[in-house]
């Protein structure tokens, strides 16, 4: 893919446009449209889904002479320039992940919305260091296990990230809650009292990830993970779906998340059981005068639940 950044600052006339990626479905061009805003264009067979203009993104669209779509989205306000190449280069790398040109014609605009709605609620930024560290354990778990367990589609749909949910899959009639923590952590932390504490049966998870060279073979992160697991999954909804879920959470797949800061190596990954009788804090036995609390389990205190 072309450097987007790079075509914005070459180009110096009026209405001009380059193609970003020559080999993908869709004809996506970046570039000046003619008064002199930065634009990203599709042009397709098919028409687009109907989107509004936002504070930051004035959007048109239309049949073109040649009986094709155009579909635009044109930057309004160049203090947003930084975050507009951003948008532009999610709507090449997403939507490449679908195969069929309609679905992914309608993609965009469904994109954008998801886009529009991110920055509305001020998640436009990084994910701070805990949130990479947590989801790159929660996306580990579910390509390294549950896709086994339960199969791509159902086990990557089980996640409950967006949705702000006490446990990070629930699937079936259990559900699994992930921690990541550095190989030298004797201990978890609990957030909330419902994250252990649920009438199901379920488990604990915990990943011990560590900082690494970008040149370990054995490093991971969020991107990696993130195209791994789009390819595993089977059909354009499937991974229309998963990609939004994740977009929502504030994730998409940004260049800084591949800096040495964000890699990391998985060093285990351990499994508890957490049933009636495992330790953690109940609500019932909880005096009527506390009402949340978070704390923190021994994993050696808890080995004795831990799984195969």
């Amino acid at each position: 893919m072309a450097d987007i950044k790079t075509i914005f600052g070459t180009i110096n006339h009026l209405d001009t446009y380059q193609r970003v990626n020559s080999t993908h479905l869709l004809d996506l061009y970046v570039g000046i449209d003619d008064t002199a805003r930065w634009t990203l264009l599709l042009i397709s067979e098919y028409p687009p889904l109907k989107v509004t203009s936002s504070r930051m993104i004035l959007v048109k669209s239309g049949r073109r002479p040649d009986k094709k779509w155009s579909l635009s989205f044109s930057l309004v306000d160049d203090s947003y320039k930084d975050m507009f190449v951003l948008f532009c280069e999610d709507i090449v790398v997403s939507s490449a992940c679908i195969k069929n040109e309609e679905k992914a014609t309608r993609f965009v605009g469904k994109r954008y919305k998801e886009w529009r709605e991110m920055l509305a609620n001020a998640r436009g930024n990084l994910l701070s260091p805990a949130e990479i560290k947590g989801l790159l354990g929660e996306m580990f778990f579910l390509k390294e296990y549950l896709c086994a367990q339960y199969g791509t589609e159902k086990a990557a749909l089980s996640w409950t990230g967006p949705k702000l949910l006490p446990q990070d899959y629930i699937i079936d009639d259990t559900w699994y809650e992930v921690k990541t923590v550095s190989s030298s952590r004797t201990e978890v932390s609990i957030s909330s009292i419902e994250q252990l504490d649920c009438v199901k049966s379920g488990e604990l998870v915990v990943i011990r990830a560590d900082k690494t060279s970008v040149t370990n073979a054995n490093a991971f992160n969020l991107n990696m993970l993130y195209k791994e697991l789009l390819t595993m999954l089977p059909d354009d909804d499937s991974r229309e779906q998963f990609s939004t879920m994740l977009l929502r959470y504030g994730y998409y797949p940004r260049p800084e998340y591949e800096g040495e800061e964000y890699t990391f190596e998985i060093k285990a990954m351990a499994r508890y059981a957490v049933s009636a009788d495992f330790p953690c804090i109940r609500r019932a036995n909880l005096p009527e005068s506390i009402t949340e609390a978070n704390y923190s389990l021994a994993l050696a205190a808890i080995d004795s639940y831990r799984k195969e």
